[in-house]
């Protein structure tokens, strides 16, 4: 049976980049969810969206012919 050759042992460039990009991504996820909790919308709800009005399965279901 033919032997697999152990991975070459990455460079340290490459290992930086790897740490550079998981940090960068982990940045973003953290800011991302930072604006997402803090910033309010510039605009009120639409008024056929209020959280009281039933969801369009209701309204389909409840009328017939």
């Amino acid at each position: 049976m033919a032997r697999h050759r152990k991975c070459a042992t990455p460079a340290p460039l490459d290992r930086a980049r790897r740490r550079l990009a998981a940090g960068l991504t982990a940045a973003s996820a953290l800011a991302a969810t930072f604006l997402a909790v803090t910033v309010t919308p510039a605009a009120p709800p639409a008024p056929d969206r209020a959280p009281t009005a039933p969801g369009p399965d209701l309204a389909q279901a409840s009328g017939g012919r």
